[in-house]
Order: structure tokens, then sequence, then C-alpha cells
């Protein structure tokens, strides 16, 4: 997938889970009682998770990224390698 289709995508996810959150949090009604209470804690998490999913859109880990971490590769080298 393209960097700019990505970003793109991650944009559009961001500002609906900031809209989904707003709405939970300030439109939607609050005298939801039982399952529809959960079902308002459920679209909670699902705004949560949706700005998480942007951000992981944005930026993307890469492959190159897992190889840095790998010091078994690199040469051992110390001050008394010199001598």
């Amino acid at each position: 997938m393209s960097i700019i289709l990505r970003r793109t995508a991650a944009v559009i996810v961001l500002l609906a889970g900031i809209a989904l959150g707003f709405w939970v949090v300030f439109g939607s009604p609050h005298d939801w009682l039982g399952g529809m209470r959960l079902l308002k804690f459920a679209l909670g998490l699902t705004s949560m998770c949706m700005i998480t999913a942007s951000a992981w859109l944005m930026f993307p880990g890469s492959p190159d990224d897992d190889d840095e971490d790998d010091t078994s590769a690199a040469p051992m080298t110390g001050p008394l390698d010199a001598l």
C-alpha cells in the first residue's frame, strides 16, 4: 500500500474515531440503561480502537526496525580487543 493512501486512510479513520468518541460522550442519550449502557461502552472502546488504528496506519513499523534490536549478529568489540 502506498504511503499516501495509508496516511489518507489514517486521517479518515482518526476523524471518524474522534467523531464517534464525541458523539458517545456528548451526543448520545444519557438515560441508556441495561444493555444499551453496554452498547455505549462498546462504542467508546471502538472509538479508542479507531484512533489507535489510525496511528498504526500513519506510522507503520518497517521490517528493518526488527533488525536493529538484534545484537547477536554484531561483532563483539571492547577495550581489550585492541591488545
